[in-house]
């Protein structure tokens, strides 16, 4: 602990070194920290049985990054598909150097560190009021963006403002995982997603490959209620451990069908969670978790690739009539990221 203090101390020395570096050129600058808050994504707010507490990576020094290396596009390693950049897109330049930083940190084959340091941010001109709002934003669109990144659940924020600006953003993920812990089970939740992604892709059309995708998931995974341990909510549990919750089904659903080419982003009511899924123009909804009926049967197709007036149920009700369960919620990830736009769907379901 008396490290991680020190830790803390010397980089927040740092900054505010450079920061009053700037200050002494004019005497009327004002600095004003912006406190350190732990803000857990929505998905993990119930959650109560936690491998550990979070603090395995807290002695971890933050890379440091100015924001003007940030406003170019960061090389990436995964497939090139505009539905893993669906939420980015709609971020401003200040929320991309956030964003693109945390991208920096995680997309990498040996993840090394867990927090980043922004600089150089006051030209954007955020006060903070913004702040929460707008760290929000980039990481809510990061991680919906982003959701083979399984063993984030939760980030710390604090920032450093300059005559009532932001100056710099600092954004630290918490993980129940260790760093050596990341880096061993990452490549075989990947690898497991790779090999579908390869099966499916000998199908000839993308209409099947999402198919074989939909039907692997719903055969494989056991759904489970139990929204008190963290792993049921994340991929890991849906393709290690096969067992999961709604959400985790849409993201394992979204991650492998990204790599058959399929355009998938995930979208989430306050109670539920599933994808959209877009075949030419046109927009549709797949829920994965509501054709898992665990009966030991074929897989359910009446919430697959289905518009808003498609018929779901043996009952005759209609996808557009599930209102509790379908309104998208105003926010993703975590409840300051808000102001997305989502797909409109098509009334009608899809027909190969």
């Amino acid at each position: 602990m008396k490290s991680f203090i020190i830790l803390n101390l010397i980089v927040f020395l740092q900054l505010f070194l450079i920061a009053h570096s700037k200050a002494v050129a004019d005497e009327s600058n004002e600095l004003k920290t912006i406190p350190k808050t732990l803000v857990t994504l929505d998905k993990y707010k119930n959650v109560t049985d936690w491998r550990n507490d979070g603090n395995a990576n807290k002695n971890l020094q933050p890379l440091v990054i100015d924001s003007e290396k940030l406003t170019k596009k960061i090389s990436s390693n995964k497939i090139d598909n505009p539905s893993a950049i669906y939420y980015k897109s709609q971020l401003n330049d200040f929320e991309l150097s956030i964003y693109n930083a945390l991208e920096k940190i995680c997309n990498q084959r040996v993840v090394k560190s867990l927090a980043a340091t922004i600089t150089n941010l006051d030209g954007f001109k955020a006060k903070e009021y913004e702040f929460d709002n707008l760290v929000g934003r980039a990481v809510g669109a990061f991680m919906r963006d982003n959701q083979e990144y399984w063993w984030i659940h939760s980030y710390e924020r604090s920032g450093l403002l300059v005559n009532g600006y932001v100056s710099y953003v600092t954004v630290e993920i918490v993980s129940e995982y260790t760093i050596s812990e990341i880096n061993k089970y990452n490549p075989e939740v990947l690898n497991v997603a790779q090999s579908i992604a390869e099966r499916a892709s000998k199908e000839k059309t993308l209409y099947k490959k999402l198919l074989y995708i939909h039907d692997y998931l719903v055969k494989s995974i056991t759904y489970t209620n139990d929204g008190k341990s963290s792993v049921y909510h994340n991929l890991y549990g849906a393709l290690i451990n096969k067992k999961c919750v709604c959400g985790a089904y849409g993201e394992a659903f979204a991650v492998i069908s990204r790599l058959v080419g399929g355009y998938v982003i995930g979208v989430n009511s306050y109670t539920h969670g599933w994808d959209y899924a877009k075949i030419g123009k046109d927009w549709y909804a797949v829920d994965a978790t509501l054709d898992d009926h665990d009966d030991g049967k074929e897989p359910s197709h009446n919430y697959f690739l289905v518009g808003t007036n498609t018929v779901v149920d043996d009952d005759g009700h209609r996808y557009k009539d599930e209102k509790e369960i379908r309104t998208i919620a105003d926010y993703i990830e975590v409840e300051n990221a808000t102001g997305f736009i989502f797909p409109t769907l098509s009334k009608e379901k899809c027909i190969e």
